[in-house]
């Protein structure tokens, strides 16, 4: 059970680190709304 929960939160940190990276290299998606709506003003 120690192990599952281990590989569990491993991926869950994976994928966080993924999504931050992109994300702060402006290809996300809150840096896609940002600019959605910074160009609506």
């Amino acid at each position: 059970m120690n192990n599952f929960l281990n590989d569990k939160w491993k991926k869950i940190i994976f994928f966080s680190i993924i999504v931050i990276a992109i994300e702060f290299s402006g290809h996300g998606i809150f840096a896609s709304l940002f600019r959605l709506l910074s160009s609506g003003n």
